[in-house]
């Protein structure tokens, strides 16, 4: 029953995303056309023989979106300019499909110092027959390593899900610390009664240099409420936050909140403000990036599409009227690639 609610939730959303994307057609061509002009303007023969231009944020960087749609389809991309209007790679259809696990459901991707993409997702609801995550690699975002899994909280026999696994790049240790959010049955009984009496998720991780050795699981941070959706960004303050979905007993009760800390292992101290606006309730997916001396918050609203601005990380501005999605688009990560590998990704015609 547990379970089942949980799907239903998630699906509930997802049938608002498709009620949206198919009403994008109109919106999305004219997102279209104002990226074919910008694409000539910035990334013409000419222009990347020439150097780097920077585009209107005042970087140099487009941005990378990553998706999923539904639970069987695959990797989605999309490019911007700006990071607010979106244009879908390969025609929105996948661009990596899954050959691994019963889904493919909240894709993590980060780029090392050598140039290689690393690619981690969610590969099942329970941990019935899959206790871990997917992995792939690709050094151009279109040729992609063998798929695999990774196991973890293989130190926790009683874990019932691992979900939405994220990537981030420790500099100080050189490491990829990658956390997701895993209910342990038995842990935390005071938060039990939040949700449905089973569900009771918290924010776990492991390390790795190199993807192929890991280090056991341990909990990440306990924020005294239900926690998934975890994602970590390091501030200009050289402070590290992690932002997650959260179910508490305080109303607001659902949302997207923040916690801090000096490391990125901790300890993090919770906001108790929540970020995203009360009447939105299941807001998921929250992806920041920082843009100038701005941190944009993304995140997906009920069936939508949206993000927040801050210059101080404590008073955030709703810019979600600025953004124009690919439409259906929900929880994945936003990063940063040049000119032209938007380009390269825009036209390259994929395998159907």
């Amino acid at each position: 029953m547990r379970m089942q609610r949980l799907k239903n939730e998630a699906r509930i959303q997802q049938g608002r995303g498709d009620a949206r994307r198919a009403m994008a057609p109109i919106k999305l061509l004219m997102a279209t056309v104002v990226m074919t002009l910008l694409m000539g303007l910035l990334v013409s023969p000419a222009a990347l023989g020439q150097g780097e231009q920077k585009n209107k944020t005042g970087d140099t960087d487009w941005f990378l979106m990553t998706s999923h749609v539904d639970e069987k389809a695959g990797l989605l991309l999309a490019v911007s300019p700006d990071g607010l209007t979106w244009q879908a790679v390969n025609g929105d259809k996948s661009v990596l499909k899954p050959t691994i696990g019963e889904v493919f459901r909240d894709p993590s991707l980060a780029r090392d110092q050598h140039g290689t993409y690393h690619l981690v997702w969610t590969i099942a609801w329970g941990c019935a027959n899959h206790k871990g995550f997917g992995y792939a690699s690709s050094k151009d975002l279109i040729h992609w390593s063998e798929q695999r899994i990774v196991p973890v909280m293989q130190n926790e026999p009683k874990t019932e899900m691992v979900w939405a696994p994220e990537l981030f790049w420790d500099e100080e240790k050189a490491q990829w610390l990658i956390h997701w959010s895993s209910t342990v049955t038995g842990r935390f009984p005071e938060t039990l009664h939040l949700f449905d009496g089973r569900a009771n998720g918290r924010i776990y991780y492991t390390v790795t240099k190199d993807f192929k050795t890991f280090a056991p699981s341990k909990l990440l941070f306990n924020p005294n409420c239900l926690a998934i959706d975890s994602h970590l960004y390091r501030g200009s303050d050289n402070q590290y936050y992690v932002f997650f979905k959260a179910d508490r007993a305080a109303k607001p009760k659902r949302g997207i909140m923040m916690a801090k800390a000096p490391a990125p292992e901790g300890p993090y101290v919770l906001d108790p403000d929540m970020i995203t606006p009360a009447d939105e309730g299941w807001a998921e997916g929250p992806c920041a990036i920082r843009v100038g001396d701005t941190a944009r918050l993304y995140y997906a609203p009920p069936g939508d599409f949206g993000a927040f601005e801050s210059k101080d990380m404590q008073h955030w501005t709703n810019i979600r009227s600025q953004i124009t999605p690919p439409g259906g688009y929900r929880h994945g990560t936003v990063i940063r690639i040049t000119p032209a590998e938007a380009k390269r990704l825009l036209n390259h015609e994929y395998l159907p």
